[in-house]
């Protein structure tokens, strides 16, 4: 038995183990740990401003771009579906106070917090649902930010896309579904996270900050340049309404119902990041306010984007802003700078996927 515990293999776990007290049983390890204890006033070091810059940064992604896209294609006007989203996240924003209220008064996680509802072993469902939730969400939107990666190095390497599919470097099969280009940057869009995703949470919110600056000047920087390109904001701004009655009703609520929904797990989770909070209201009015307008400002920018692509490419919209990039360096006579714009770009939306996954 001696020989078990000082093996190679057993100082790995420890190594990897949650720190914890010397000489508790299995079941006492799974109440108390160091990280579901109430965070000490050490580590509560998120301010109001910390907030308001997760939320700037969180908003910025590939999903909120394109939230009002389904909307739009179900019949809604531009406006119609911005008001969605406007309410969707409103709606959201209070549900997201009141949970990390709990976390912010009482700094402890959602794990501890789900014990007050469903007891000790009922709290393991809602824990393991949130988790398994959590692996589907982040391979999604980690394959989305290896397109970002895909991107980024065929804005230097043109002869990237012979590793694609139809390439003569493309060394996987068609029915794997996928090709050597894209899952070579899925992969390293992977591996360069690894190390973000090592600190703890109340270190990373430098990293938020720097999104929070970076990722919304480089989409209002795409912003500008679509509607330059297109000399005008588009034609879907100018597109009525489909629906009327009591289909424009039901689209309005479906509308506002997958604002909510893409925010539902965040909305059960946000006592893990509130906890840090320095006092109660650091917590309460910058997710009040910045989550409603960080998401519907992104979805407006998203909505002018869409729409001038129309004109650039005289086509229909392009609702992906990694498809529009992409198409931008497929056109014939690609110059240096708009190539060297695409990957500032892709960057930002990697960086901006790396923070979602976070």
């Amino acid at each position: 038995m001696e020989k078990t515990k000082e093996s190679k293999l057993a100082r790995l776990a420890d190594k990897l183990a949650v720190e914890s007290e010397p000489g508790l049983s299995n079941a006492q390890l799974m109440l108390a740990n160091h990280d579901l204890k109430p965070v000490e006033p050490e580590r509560r070091q998120w301010g109001a401003w910390n907030f308001v810059g997760f939320w700037i940064a969180d908003s910025f992604n590939i999903n909120t771009w394109m939230i009002s896209s389904s909307n739009i294609i179900d019949g809604l006007s531009w406006w119609q579906s911005w008001i969605c989203v406007w309410v969707g996240y409103a709606i959201a924003a209070c549900f997201v106070c009141m949970t990390g209220r709990i976390g912010a008064t009482y700094h402890i996680s959602f794990p501890v917090v789900s014990r007050s509802s469903f007891g000790i072993w009922g709290s393991l469902w809602p824990v393991f649902n949130r988790a398994a939730m959590a692996c589907v969400w982040y391979g999604v939107q980690a394959w989305i930010g290896g397109t970002c990666v895909y991107l980024m190095i065929r804005s230097i390497w043109t002869s990237w896309d012979h590793y694609g599919d139809g390439g003569s470097k493309n060394t996987m099969p068609v029915s794997s579904g996928t090709n050597t280009r894209d899952f070579v940057s899925f992969f390293l869009f992977w591996f360069f996270s690894l190390p973000a995703i090592w600190f703890p949470v109340h270190k990373i919110r430098h990293l938020f900050t720097v999104k929070a600056y970076f990722v919304p000047s480089a989409g209002i920087a795409f912003f500008i340049w679509a509607v330059v390109r297109a000399h005008g904001i588009g034609p879907i701004v100018h597109q009525p309404s489909k629906l009327h009655g009591s289909a424009l009703a039901w689209a309005v609520i479906k509308g506002i119902m997958s604002a909510i929904a893409n925010f539902a797990t965040l909305i059960v989770n946000d006592p893990d990041f509130a906890r840090f909070a320095r006092k109660p209201r650091d917590a309460f009015w910058s997710q009040l306010i910045t989550i409603p307008m960080g998401f519907a400002i992104t979805s407006f920018i998203g909505i002018i984007v869409s729409s001038s692509s129309t004109v650039i490419f005289h086509g229909e919209p392009i609702w992906s802003p990694l498809t529009l990039l992409q198409q931008f360096l497929q056109e014939p006579g690609c110059s240096g700078a708009q190539r060297f714009g695409v990957f500032v770009i892709a960057a930002a939306f990697a960086l901006a996927q790396l923070g979602t996954n976070i």
